[in-house]
């Protein structure tokens, strides 16, 4: 809602400057987004007066005219296609400063002097556009400040209105608002009933008596629709963000926007018979003021004469029934209510949305429709003329307002202040609330009609708190009840987990759950999950993994030159069921945990040059899995495609898979277009490692303990973790650690065999060790390894 703080203040009691009113306003919840002047600065323009006008001797475009200006008269040249004799237009003298910082001065077109500048209301930043002078009224003073004459030292006040607060829809509403609030007095609005001249009118039929229970209308003869539209009403009109089409439209928009309530008229001499208000016709046509036609729909309410439909009732009417300025001479003003639930939703049904359908999809209050046709009557007598009917009427609504109870223990309780009943009572007085003391401390209250957010006590609750001020509302922080809450041991937190990867340098990355198909084509061989009502069409696909969203976010910190990233992201992935059998949703949701490393460690200096590669993630990875206290093995991972094989591997527990980890394949980032070398990236089953092994406490050995070293020579193919494995499962209690200290491969133990050195630690809590005991023990695992995997100790 866009409002003029001038027009606003002459229902005023109390005059508020723009400040105030936006403070005021904001405060009770009525957002004020903008205030603007109405036009932009300039300095010395008076309204002139043209006497007189000749050709311009070496210029067919150009006049040179005699303007007074109230002290004098003044040669002007001015080449304005529409500048005639007896005109009064804005006059900038010589001195004046226009928008643009544009200085007037003493000149000479084609040898004519020239003392000043006739002006448009685009060159005084009035207007975007202009199609040549202001045309001022005839009645406007010669020689006064266009400042002062157009109150244009004023502004714009534009409102961000809630939907339930439709009464606030108009400038009478907002200013009946601000009286409430500063505890002031509203000026009564005011019009004149107009007595019939003319026995002419139409018949009105209501068909659909729940959608439209009020209709007026009026027949109105002899108009002249050539007639100007006022210059203080086009003002009104062009500082609330219409602009002035023609004398009827504007006049109707105007009551639109003072009082808030829609009107439209008819060409009288179009009609045919009666006029109904129905349901539409089946593939019924009607061709829209827009010039766009539609095929009605069943549901939508129109007003149509005896052959055809004229409008979509509170929406928008017909091209064929409208007033056509210089055409029209007689019309037919409709004023009418219809109920919001039977407008809301239709306008954007044919893809519309006009101020009527705006305001009546809220809520317009019914009292209205008869004082609008009354004042819509006495604008059009005194501006364009004309003979008017009696008014046709048919009133099938009583009001019945909805009675609420309102207690003061409920609203000390809910605003968390203490009111007394004085002031209850008088905020219920400003609101214009009707209100019955039931006994101490409540009351029966009936809202205004054109307060349709009036329903139950907590709406009543809140006015009062409006009223109060939510600013002079004191902060309480609200009393919490501590409930202990068991934390089970064997169970890990998101947050722990990713606490550890950020203490080791990631960053969590968010990112939306859904992906482009194009990019889920590139990582998997079944398409993901589609949405049918997507955001975007490149995320219209469910993730079927947490990579690609971790990718396209490398890819943005790489093209603002990062050279370090380490990135982590925690979030449900989406699959569909292969099971038909269950019937609750055919989708799977699985919470991983995933990251991505690329560049150095730290950041790069002269000592420390290494880089994030495969075995510093799987460190990380073990620093993650480690929480658990449970064992795991790698295995090597070939059957991913976005994976490089031979630097991948898949991660178990208990012979199941619950994650993976590898270098990217070279491809997968040609086909994403990212440049640099390929990062490394883990994906890890939230659901398999957030259950952990109880701690288990275990007495500390005072006994010295044994370290060992063993070299087995053992086929390429062999893994690490397939030696140690094959090392514990020798499952000798002494021995407490099995470490890897080095690798060898050469021509000296073959080219198809490598050398695994490995440390033992042996310890008992009973006694020292012996070499008898501890030689007996390796010769043990030596077997042990050659069995499980061939291995021999190196020679």
């Amino acid at each position: 809602m866009k409002f003029s703080q001038l027009w606003l203040n002459q229902y005023l009691e109390h005059q508020f400057d723009a400040d105030e009113l936006s403070e005021k306003l904001t405060a009770a919840g009525l957002e004020v987004d903008a205030v603007e002047p109405v036009s932009a600065s300039f300095t010395k323009v008076v309204i002139g007066e043209i006497q007189s006008m000749i050709k311009h001797p070496d210029a067919d475009k150009l006049n040179v005219c005699q303007v007074d200006i109230g002290t004098e008269i003044v040669t002007i040249v001015c080449g304005a296609p529409n500048v005639f004799v007896g005109m009064k237009a804005p006059t900038a003298l010589i001195g004046a400063v226009l928008p643009g910082d544009f200085k007037i001065k003493k000149s000479k077109l084609r040898g004519q002097e020239s003392f000043g500048m006739l002006c448009s209301e685009k060159e005084l930043g009035i207007s975007d556009e202009s199609n040549g002078l202001m045309i001022l009224p005839n009645d406007a003073p010669v020689g006064q400040d266009i400042r002062a004459y157009l109150q244009l030292n004023d502004v714009s006040i534009e409102v961000d209105l809630t939907p339930n607060r439709a009464d606030c829809l108009s400038v009478y509403g907002i200013a009946r608002e601000v009286a409430a609030l500063s505890d002031s007095h509203c000026k009564t609005f005011e019009f004149k009933t107009v007595h019939p001249q003319i026995k002419d009118k139409k018949e009105i039929q209501i068909k659909a008596q729940n959608a439209c229970p009020i209709y007026y209308g009026r027949v109105i003869k002899n108009v002249d629709t050539k007639a100007q539209t006022p210059i203080w009403m086009k003002e009104r009109l062009r500082r609330s963000g219409l602009r002035s089409i023609s004398v009827i439209v504007d006049i109707t928009n105007y009551i639109l926007l003072e009082i808030g309530k829609p009107m439209h008229a008819f060409d009288f001499d179009v009609l045919d018979g009666d006029i109904q208000v129905r349901m539409a016709n089946e593939n019924e046509k009607l061709t829209l003021l827009d010039e766009n036609q539609v095929v009605l729909k069943k549901d939508t309410l129109v007003i149509a004469d005896d052959k055809k439909a004229l409008a979509m009732a509170g929406i928008m009417g017909g091209l064929e029934s409208s007033v056509q300025s210089g055409k029209t001479t007689n019309i037919f003003l409709e004023s009418a209510f219809f109920t919001p639930s039977d407008i809301a939703g239709k306008a954007r049904g044919y893809g519309l949305h006009t101020d009527s359908s705006h305001r009546y999809e809220r809520g317009v209050d019914p009292k209205l429709a008869e004082k609008a046709i009354e004042y819509a009557t006495q604008l059009i007598l005194e501006i364009a003329g004309g003979s008017v009917g009696p008014v046709s009427a048919c009133k099938l609504w009583s009001e019945k307002a909805t009675e609420i109870t309102l207690t003061l223990e409920k609203t000390n309780r809910l605003l968390g202040i203490k009111v007394d009943e004085a002031f209850i009572e008088n905020v219920l007085m400003r609101l214009n609330m009707r209100f019955n003391r039931l006994n101490d401390g409540a009351w029966q209250v009936s809202a205004p009609s054109y307060r349709f957010d009036m329903a139950i006590e907590e709406d009543l609750i809140e006015e009062v708190g409006r009223v109060y001020g939510y600013q002079n509302i004191p902060f309480t922080l609200p009393k919490l009840q501590s409930v202990k809450k068991e934390v089970s041991e064997k169970k890990l937190i998101k947050h722990t987990l990713k606490s550890v990867l950020v203490n080791r340098g990631y960053y969590e990355s968010i990112n939306y759950s859904f992906i482009d198909p194009k990019l889920d084509e590139i990582f998997f061989d079944v398409a993901g999950i589609s949405l049918q009502n997507p955001i975007s069409q490149d995320l219209s696909v469910m993730r079927q993994s947490l990579i690609p969203g971790i990718l396209l976010s490398f890819k943005n910190n790489l093209n603002r030159q990062q050279s370090r990233v380490r990135l982590f992201e925690e979030g449900v992935c989406f699959y569909e069921h292969n099971d038909s059998s269950i019937k609750d949703s055919p989708f799977n949701e699985i919470a991983k945990i995933a990251g991505l490393a690329y560049g150095p460690l730290t950041t790069p200096n002269w000592k420390e040059k290494s880089v994030s590669d495969f075995y510093y993630v799987k460190s990380d990875v073990e620093a993650l899995l480690a929480l658990t206290r449970k064992s795991y093995r790698f295995d090597v991972c070939d059957d991913l495609p976005w994976l490089h094989p031979g630097q991948s591997a898949y991660i178990y527990h208990q012979n199941k898979k619950i994650g993976v980890i590898g270098v990217l394949h070279p491809h997968i980032l040609k086909q994403m277009n990212i440049k640099s070398k390929a990062p490394v990236v883990f994906e890890l089953d939230l659901a398999e490692i957030e259950n952990k092994d109880a701690t288990q406490f275990e007495p500390v050995s005072k006994f010295p303990s044994v370290n060992r070293d063993i070299a087995f020579v053992v086929d390429r193919k062999i893994s690490v973790d397939a030696l140690v494995a094959s090392v514990k499962a020798s499952e000798l209690s002494a021995l407490k650690k099995v470490e890897v200290f080095d690798l060898y491969e050469g021509e000296s133990i073959g080219h198809e065999n490598k050398s695994i050195a490995l440390n033992l630690t042996f310890q008992w809590l009973e006694k020292t060790l012996t070499d008898t005991e501890i030689n007996a023990w390796m010769d043990t695992i030596i077997k042990q390894v050659k069995a499980d995997v061939g291995g021999e100790i190196r020679s």
